[in-house]
């Protein structure tokens, strides 16, 4: 790929080949210290994680960003590329990515497969959990176990590919490792290290194989790609946002090459902004609540929605499975907690870094709090709801309880962002308890902004070529029994864990929603009480 396409108006200019070569490296040099300068003003200034993470991981993002400027002309495209990748890398956070030009955004690279993982006597394995209908193997198939990943034993793999992403804690890490050995996004890999790949893998009869795969491309329309990439405008309409925005394309990615073998067995879903049902049990008959996704942008349509669902289901009790939930809108999440406690829901409060940049960007209250506290060297401002106004808490609370029965939610590694304050929500609340398919949520509790959200109050330009920023600006701090821990890092710790097993994997999740029913019978009569009881 040619690094720019100003080498074909230079060539019709009529000068020397040195005047040629010096206006294209000049023009490279501009825009890759465009880019870089960016990068340093907003991770200096304004990222609002950046005391914690250079705490936490040794990690110097504003001197390697400076260091870099010495180079970046003698540098390949790809290798600048992968350089500022690596810096934004190094922060673990899902929030916080730079996003190459085109046309890195636009491509996607995958296998016709998906791997999962599950437990069998305490001992973790990989197995094939759905093929693409349009691949045909003699022996890889559905339910095949695998070992090895280009001669790698298959769990040290899953650790080196977790390193590459941007999650932060050790179980996030994993499930993302997990995810990236199948389907890979251009905006993170740029391009594969890999030219092929040998899969190692066991059979239903116990044979052993091994299968070379290439990497098949999938190309998203350009426009779809910038869209997928930035998020939702006129935020003061829809909203403030909290997800990991590559897990979701990634997801929509996945749902539309597995779509028909994807379906969960044994239930029959009914599905508007989020899917239901009910299921029946040994335990009983419960109810069943699956969101996929808080990208809502009628909140108070999703809320009337999901009464209106509410009233249909078992009062025995009821699932909330937020499993794969990358986030969305905060206020979104914030909302539906009211409908399964007569509590007065308290929201997660949110912070700025204190700097003078911030100050420039940031809305009233925070705006005051920076202005008065920025001279004292506190390191971020006062905490406060993410609508900011003293109505955000009569928004929230405007429905009440809707929901009487006990209520359980069920996490996983993926969920991220506004999931997690929903999840934190919930646990801070006593709403129910939480059962969780991995040891933590995904441990990332920030408001993101995109560059273009920053660049027009602060008198900045567009980046080069339409790259992107986006960027944790105020943090999510947690209220209740935990009022001031931060979700980064930490994420909501559930109060059971389920392994997953080999038949949730081939199965439809039975022996998850099984334990989630046996809990919720043993909590019948006990729901009115404090959390602590069960």
């Amino acid at each position: 790929m040619a690094d720019y396409k100003l080498d074909n108006v230079v060539a019709s200019m009529g000068l020397t080949e040195e005047q040629k070569k010096q206006i294209i490296e000049q023009s490279i040099r501009e825009e890759r210290e465009e880019i870089v300068n960016q990068a340093l003003n907003f991770i200096e200034n304004i990222y609002v994680h950046l005391p914690l993470k250079r705490a936490r991981n040794a990690i110097d993002p504003v001197q390697r960003l400076k260091l870099l400027k010495y180079r970046l002309v003698k540098m390949s495209e790809l290798n600048f590329q992968q350089e500022m990748i690596g810096i934004f890398t190094e922060l673990r956070d899902l929030h916080t990515v730079y996003l190459p030009p085109m046309p890195y955004q636009s491509v996607n690279f995958v296998l016709p497969f998906i791997v999962e993982e599950f437990y069998e006597n305490s001992q973790r394995y990989y197995i094939v959990s759905h093929v693409s209908e349009d691949f045909e193997h003699e022996s890889l198939e559905k339910g095949v176990i695998v070992t090895h990943w280009n001669g790698v034993p298959i769990e040290r793999a899953i650790k080196l590919n977790g390193l590459q992403t941007y999650a932060n804690s050790e179980h996030a890490c994993r499930i993302h490792g997990l995810n990236s050995l199948t389907l890979r996004s251009g905006s993170k890999y740029l391009v594969p290290n890999e030219e092929w790949l040998y899969i190692s893998y066991i059979t239903k009869n116990q044979e052993h194989y091994e299968h070379r795969f290439q990497w098949q491309t999938w190309n998203l329309p350009e426009n779809q790609a910038q869209a997928s990439s930035q998020a939702v405008p006129n935020l003061k309409v829809y909203g403030s946002l909290g997800v990991d925005f590559e897990a979701s394309k990634l997801q929509k990615i996945k749902k539309s090459l597995f779509a028909s073998t994807t379906q969960e067995n044994n239930q029959k879903f009914y599905e508007t902004d989020f899917q239901w049902s009910i299921c029946s049990t040994v335990h009983g008959e419960f109810g069943y609540i699956r969101i996929h996704s808080f990208m809502i942008y009628d909140r108070q349509k999703f809320i009337q929605d999901l009464i209106r669902v509410l009233e249909q289901l078992p009062k025995d009790g009821l699932i909330i499975d937020i499993r794969g939930n990358s986030g969305g809108y905060i206020e979104a999440a914030e909302m539906m907690l009211q409908l399964f406690t007569a509590n007065k829901i308290q929201p997660e409060l949110f912070q700025f870094l204190n700097t003078p940049t911030t100050l420039k960007v940031a809305p009233e209250p925070w705006k005051s709090s920076i202005e008065s506290l920025i001279d004292t060297g506190a390191v971020y401002s006062l905490g406060h709801p993410i609508g900011g106004h003293s109505y955000y808490i009569d928004e929230i609370n405007q429905y009440g309880r809707k929901y009487f029965g006990p209520t359980i939610l069920i996490t996983d590694a993926l969920c991220y962002s506004s999931t997690e304050i929903f999840a934190a929500g919930f646990q801070d609340h006593n709403i129910g308890v939480i059962l969780g398919t991995n040891e933590s949520t995904g441990a990332g509790g920030a408001n993101i902004w995109e560059y273009y959200d920053l660049f027009h109050p602060l008198g900045y330009s567009p980046l080069p070529r339409n790259a992107q920023m986006r960027m944790a600006v105020k943090r999510a701090i947690r209220v209740g029994d935990k009022n001031g821990f931060p979700l980064e890092d930490t994420g909501v710790i559930p109060d059971y864990i389920h392994n997953m097993t080999r038949n949730d994997v081939l199965n439809g999740n039975v022996d998850l929603i099984e334990k989630a029913t046996s809990i919720l019978a043993n909590m019948k009569g006990l729901h009115h009480l404090p959390l602590e009881v069960f």
